[in-house]
């Protein structure tokens, strides 16, 4: 079993014991006057913030948005910012871009929360508030486990701050923490059913040329987190578009060499039309859902509550790149050039 694998294993044991710690890691950041929050962050930690932004903005019923650390400037905060939240994630808490993002919306005077993967990160030292995600050491150069724990670290200071500020109820706070336990509950037979799909159909995997993701605009930030993980991965183009945007040229470019995965939690009617009309063009067309149908070719056993099927639903991608990448002869665990960061200076440290 690769390290992958491992660490994707451990994710609801994480994911238990971040709520179990939650209460003190947000105890001093939920007073503070917070009326916009801002989550910045690269590759996995910016999809992380992207996947959670409306529903933290819907709890919250304030303004919270995701950008990429390299649009954060100094026109970014032009307004009173003593009331707006930055939180920087970085999960080896290294990353340069996001410390500078930190660092300049401190001096325009915005708070700041920082979230890395364990204590003592470099990121810590411009935040306000260190909430660290709990989800344990995980070495390998293709996060999982760290981007489900970082969405529920997210998710937890935006139920913290809505009680604090009376945007949320009690009970909708227990409402929403019995839902993620549910969503951890099911974690391990999502991963079954998956591992028996893709030892069943490892063959045309392994021999991808080029792969395509596209599903609804809820599954946004996990379809692009899906993408990235491949590419780290199988090394070959991978791309993921909303299913709209897919439709606005992108299908253009599928043909006999292309993989397609199409995530369809009921939410997009035309899923199984596009399944179709693909199939004319290539083989490996899959239909991925979380409800029976008989035009679906892996049907998971999910949570069924949309908001919280985030932490179900990318897992037979993810668990795509750590077995069938080895049958490409590539160690999904290990970056092409472990000293990449080091060369290029973009880490203060080589994590």
């Amino acid at each position: 079993m690769s390290t992958i694998e491992n660490y994707m294993l451990e994710t609801p044991e994480r994911m238990l014991e971040i709520i179990d710690r939650s209460a003190e890691l947000f105890a001093e950041v939920k007073k503070a006057a917070i009326k916009k929050i801002v989550i910045t962050g690269s590759g996995t930690s910016y999809h992380s913030a992207l996947q959670m932004s409306k529903q933290l903005q819907h709890l919250l019923q304030m303004e919270v948005y995701a950008i990429y650390p390299f649009a954060i400037t100094e026109d970014t905060f032009l307004q009173d910012n003593e009331q707006t939240l930055v939180v920087g994630i970085s999960q080896g808490g290294s990353s340069y871009s996001t410390y500078n993002a930190m660092k300049l919306a401190k001096s325009k005077g915005c708070l700041t929360a920082s979230m890395a993967g364990g204590p003592d990160a470099f990121i810590d030292e411009v935040a306000d508030y260190v909430l660290t995600v709990y989800c344990g050491e995980e070495l390998a150069g293709a996060k999982t486990k760290g981007f489900y724990c970082t969405k529920l670290n997210l998710l937890l200071l935006a139920l913290y701050i809505g009680v604090e500020q009376d945007r949320v109820s009690l009970s909708v706070f227990d409402e929403k923490i019995e839902e993620v336990k549910k969503a951890a509950a099911y974690f391990k037979e999502v991963y079954d059913v998956s591992e028996q799909w893709i030892e069943e159909h490892k063959e045309t995997l392994a021999n991808a040329q080029e792969i395509r993701i596209t599903g609804p605009a809820n599954s946004y930030g996990d379809i692009l987190e899906s993408a990235l993980k491949l590419l780290e991965t199988m090394r070959c183009p991978v791309t993921g578009y909303e299913f709209e945007e897919f439709i606005h040229g992108i299908y253009n470019a599928i043909n006999e060499k292309s993989t397609v995965f199409i995530l369809d939690d009921g939410s997009e009617s035309r899923s199984k039309k596009m399944k179709e009309v693909l199939s004319d063009w290539s083989d490996s067309i899959f239909l991925v859902t979380n409800y029976e149908t008989k035009d679906a070719d892996l049907v998971l056993p999910t949570t069924q509550n949309k908001d919280f099927l985030t932490f179900n639903f990318i897992i037979p991608l993810q668990l795509i790149c750590a077995k069938i990448s080895t049958l490409r002869g590539v160690d999904p665990s290990t970056p092409k050039d472990p000293k990449f960061h080091m060369k290029l200076g973009s880490k203060k440290f080589n994590k």
